[in-house]
């Protein structure tokens, strides 16, 4: 068909920015129609033989105004200007600067990488928080599901991540992605991450539970999209999803509003194959394409701790791992509430710093033992001193993985704390002295001992490393103890 010849359409059926549009009969899935000027107006999410459903991007729109084709799907321009911006999720700006502009567009909506062009996650990807880099190891190019009730810190989670790569040696560029969040909730977000610096590397993409279903829709793919721009040159990218349970009931409404035929929790069929549509785009690209990789930490939320839920299975199913958050130790003060039993890392070791790997292999097991051991003393009126001493060491470890939010740590200052504990340096440190111990031992290893981390990142856990790491935990333990 020539691009010259205009097809027409005109709304029939209207309700809340979602549409049926009579005519277009040659339009495409994705494709964006245009007003009479040319300006983009909606986007074309299915069709039948009698309608064109569409999402309009603004809800003001004059319904009595024909729509026509634009023969382009939504695109965004290719260009390294959305660093440090702030766009909606239509990727239009919502920082009072100018529009982000690229000679090059790309569509939101594009295939995963094949198989062919894909290659092992190996690379760390450190979180600065002791509970997942030790336990649940992530790599670049992993997907992790954040899972958990609501208000228990899966958001926390994933910020302290995005914050933590201001400090790291290997530059990784992160995409916030905030769907159907509050004004309020997407304003303290953005206060936080310019306070702790971390826009410089940074580009949230952030549609309000005020905007039109069409933003709701699109934020995540965006998102995906200027995660990818990043990849496409070699570089390592990370996205956080926040969260696509919100982003399912945005789907939900729209297809119960189209009068689409509802599935298991009222949510359409086409749910599951959306969002592995969208986490199947992460993972880590060969050299001989590029080497880049794109990581995904998307948050899915749960009601009263079920992880049984349809949302939950879907993402759990698609997802490298997850990392399951519970109210229960959230209200016991545990922080971050991460329930190691219940979490997984598909990448775990492989993807984590050796000396870090050295130190840290055990730890799991341990703690099983240890919850083990805490059920047995409850029972028995006598228990064995080394059972003892065991489920006091097990008790200063659930210690060190308490860890107060935005307080993070580089992986050489986990191994010195990990390989102090499996020395047997810390065992006569009460539980209450822990907390103010750790962080005085840390701000000694950052201001006068720095060049122990630098010889762990050179040498490794090398005997002469081992001891310097010694000498310092036991003198500074010595000191700390006079006090």
């Amino acid at each position: 068909m020539k691009k010259d010849f205009k097809e027409i359409g005109f709304i029939e059926d209207y309700f809340a920015g979602v549409v049926k549009i009579k005519g277009l009969p040659h339009v495409g899935f994705h494709e964006v129609l245009v007003d009479e000027k040319g300006k983009e107006k909606a986007l074309v999410i299915g069709f039948d033989e009698e309608f064109v459903e569409a999402l309009l991007f603004e809800e003001d729109f004059d319904l009595s105004q024909p729509l026509f084709r634009s023969y382009q799907t939504f695109s965004l321009p290719k260009t390294n200007e959305y660093l440090g911006r702030i766009l909606d999720g239509l990727a239009r700006p919502l920082d009072e600067l100018s529009p982000v502009r690229g000679e090059k567009k790309v569509p939101v909506f594009r295939e995963a990488p094949p198989v062919f062009k894909r290659e092992p996650v190996k690379i760390p990807l450190i979180t600065g928080i002791k509970v997942i880099d030790t336990c649940l190891p992530i790599g670049r190019g992993q997907r992790e599901l954040i899972i958990g009730d609501r208000k228990i810190g899966k958001t926390t989670l994933a910020l302290d991540t995005v914050l933590n790569q201001k400090n790291a040696k290997s530059p990784l560029f992160c995409v916030y992605v905030l769907i159907g969040q509050k004004k309020s909730q997407i304003e303290k977000i953005i206060k936080i991450l310019k306070e702790y610096g971390a826009m410089e590397y940074t580009t949230v993409v952030a549609s309000s539970s005020d905007d039109s279903f069409a933003s709701q829709y699109l934020a995540p793919f965006v998102g995906c999209t200027i995660g990818e721009f990043f990849r496409d040159e070699g570089k390592d990218a990370l996205v956080v999803y926040d969260d696509l349970t919100k982003h399912a009931k945005s789907w939900r409404d729209i297809s119960l509003l189209l009068e689409r035929p509802p599935g298991r929790e009222s949510y359409p069929g086409d749910i599951f194959s959306l969002h592995a549509g969208l986490l199947e785009r992460a993972g880590k690209i060969s050299s001989k394409y590029g080497g880049g990789s794109l990581s995904a930490l998307p948050i899915v939320e749960t009601q009263e701790g079920d992880i049984t839920g349809y949302i939950p299975t879907n993402l759990i199913s698609i997802t490298d791992g997850q990392i399951y958050l519970e109210r229960g130790l959230f209200q016991k003060g545990f922080l971050p509430a991460v329930n190691v039993g219940l979490s997984v890392s598909r990448v775990g070791s492989q993807a984590q710093p050796s000396p870090l790997k050295e130190v840290t292999k055990n730890l799991r097991l341990f703690l099983s033992w240890h919850r083990e051991l805490q059920k047995l003393a409850q029972f028995e009126t006598k228990i064995s001193i080394s059972a003892k001493r065991k489920i006091q060491r097990g008790e200063l470890i659930l210690e060190l993985l308490k860890q107060k939010k935005h307080f993070l740590f580089s992986w050489q200052e986990e191994v010195v704390l990990f390989f102090s504990v499996e020395e047997g340096i810390f065992d006569d440190i009460s539980k209450k002295e822990w907390k103010i111990f750790e962080e005085m031992l840390i701000e000694a290893l950052r201001t006068k001992f720095f060049f122990i981390e630098k010889e762990i990142e050179k040498e490794g856990l090398s005997e002469k490393v081992k001891e310097k790491i010694k000498n310092f935990v036991k003198d500074f333990k010595k000191d700390f103890l006079k006090k």
